[in-house]
């Protein structure tokens, strides 16, 4: 009888986590290049510069037939690249973060070695993105870049491209 029941159970259990599971479809999702800005005077130490990505999940899906359910989201590339003709002060570190609309800011990749002013800068992305399926339906994205300035100091605005991949899975 105890053996009826445990398997009674078993198979509930079963039933109920085939019935709960969702198909998923993966999306690559990059951004357009985006001005990543720090506004003058800069000093050393540490200095911020922001950009704001604001975006329609229709036109980013607009292959999904159905409405639009986002099942998890995560930042899967972070690229930084010096602008042309732009005489850059020398920079330390990076730390990329991440305010979506309605939600915490959240750290999303770190550059860990100094910054090349001469070619794009590859961040390593954090690899616990809580809570991110949520923020990404704000459709409005601010990075914040927090880097460390190395020169004593610099006069003019400081302009990035910055450019970022998602992996963004939503229900089919």
């Amino acid at each position: 009888m105890r053996n009826y029941f445990k398997n009674i159970l078993l198979l509930t259990i079963f039933i109920t986590a085939i019935s709960c599971s969702v198909e998923t479809e993966t999306h690559i999702v990059k951004t357009p290049v985006l001005e990543l800005k720090a506004t003058g005077p800069l000093f050393q130490g540490p200095n911020t510069a922001t950009v704001t990505w604001e975006y329609s999940l229709e036109e980013l899906f607009s292959e999904t037939e159905n409405e639009i359910v986002i099942e998890n989201a995560r930042v899967s590339t972070i690229k930084i690249i010096p602008q042309k003709n732009v005489e850059y002060p020398n920079l330390g570190k990076v730390v990329m973060e991440m305010k979506p609309k309605n939600t915490n800011m959240t750290r999303v990749g770190l550059l860990e070695t100094n910054f090349d002013n001469s070619q794009a800068n590859n961040f390593n992305v954090a690899e616990v993105q809580e809570d991110f399926n949520e923020a990404f339906k704000d459709e409005k994205l601010t990075f914040v870049a927090d880097f460390d300035m190395l020169d004593e100091e610099y006069f003019d605005d400081l302009t990035f491209d910055l450019v970022a991949t998602f992996e963004i899975q939503t229900r089919k």
